[in-house]
């Protein structure tokens, strides 16, 4: 098989993600489980990058799902925030806890379970989880119940107490009103989805997560795996024995630079000249975040890096014009009216700008559907 160019990259991972035909599911859990999961530090972001990939409004709702309780939001990969499925919380967990674990040994300065510090705060969990009975908590409320137990601790680090919750415990963010960057409100995810934890093996559970990640993301390296899932320890080899461990379900090829990739036989792989037709994508879109910062070149460019990702570890919202991210974009709103305000990083064709048009038009009437005013705006480059 002929090596794979960055544009046949560029064409299987929209494919998965639902950017070149939009995805038809049986529920939003089972699109957000082809998605992988969605990156979600802004409540308000996932559902913007859930429309984007969306059909219809239907397939759009994620505020339905998360309030029915088959999707969850949670921080999972790379200790930061997504929206996964309520299945897929735990192996996802599983294999993430390893490097919260690791995080908050180094942060600490003592073994998080195995130190006579990590006894104490786990003894300190029984106060959490009779507050959270009574109804969802902030992580300051939390932290300060722990820090009376627990007593003063050694560290520059805010929410040390949380942070041991956080890390043990599976939690989830419930959705609420006022919900907003910052304001989370937690409930135990056992709790919130009325089952018991079940026994997670920590190798099945990689192969769980290699199965999903290769589903949504591939075809991929195994350095892109661990970047997706969060670097910790001695992970590389876990996951070559995950990918392995799917047996004939993989198959394995090589990228033009000589790379080996790995991806699930079944899923697609369209040609190089498959249309791809424009999109909008969140703020902190999984597909900018989802393979090692080298290999990023399969969405966006190097020379438009910098306009994406800022200094302060924010991603901006992006628009894709023929599979690649060609401009920022942003809602701006005023009094009753919304509008896409689109920001090319240079001059767009006729043909492609009213396609660009087109799509934002789509996006804004499936999340603002009640909205009298819904305009598209392009700013010059």
């Amino acid at each position: 098989m002929a090596p794979m160019t960055a544009r046949d990259l560029n064409r299987a991972t929209l494919a998965r993600q639902g950017l070149l035909e939009p995805i038809h599911a049986r529920s939003v859990a089972a699109a957000i489980e082809r998605l992988g999961s969605l990156q979600a530090q802004h409540p308000e972001w996932p559902p913007v990058a859930l429309a984007a990939r969306a059909v219809d409004a239907r397939g759009a709702n994620l505020l339905g799902a998360l309030e029915r309780r088959s999707v969850v939001r949670s921080s999972l990969m790379r200790i930061t925030i997504h929206v996964v499925s309520a299945t897929d919380l735990w192996p996802m967990f599983a294999v993430c806890q390893p490097l919260r674990l690791s995080q908050w040994r180094l942060l600490a300065k003592a073994d998080p379970i195995d130190s006579k510090l990590g006894r104490r705060m786990i003894a300190a969990h029984r106060t959490v989880l009779a507050a959270l009975r009574e109804g969802p908590r902030s992580s300051t409320e939390l932290d300060r119940l722990m820090a009376a137990e627990v007593g003063p601790v050694e560290s520059a680090v805010a929410r040390i107490y949380w942070r041991h919750v956080a890390a043990l415990i599976p939690m989830v963010h419930i959705p609420h009103a006022g919900e907003g960057y910052g304001r989370s409100m937690y409930a135990v995810a056992a709790d919130w989805l009325d089952v018991e934890p079940p026994d997670v093996d920590l190798a099945e559970a990689r192969v769980q997560v290699a199965r999903r990640y290769l589903g949504a993301f591939g075809p991929a390296s195994v350095d892109d795996l661990v970047a997706y899932v969060g670097r910790g320890r001695g992970g590389v080899g876990a996951w070559r024995e995950a990918i392995a461990a799917l047996g004939d379900e993989v198959i394995t090829l090589r990228a033009d630079g000589g790379q080996t990739l790995f991806d699930l036989d079944a899923a697609p792989r369209p040609s190089a000249d498959t249309p791809a037709p424009p999109r909008l994508l969140a703020r902190w879109d999984s597909i900018l975040l989802s393979h090692a910062p080298k290999a990023r070149g399969r969405i966006i460019a190097d020379e438009h890096r910098p306009a994406v990702f800022s200094k302060n570890a924010d991603v901006r919202p992006t628009f894709l014009v023929d599979g690649m991210v060609a401009g920022t974009w942003d809602f701006a709103r005023t009094g009753g009216d919304v509008m896409i305000e689109i920001r090319p990083f240079e001059r767009i064709e006729p043909a492609r700008k009213a396609g660009l048009e087109s799509e934002a038009q789509r996006m804004l009437e499936l999340l603002e559907p009640g909205t009298p005013s819904r305009r598209v705006r392009f700013a010059p480059y």
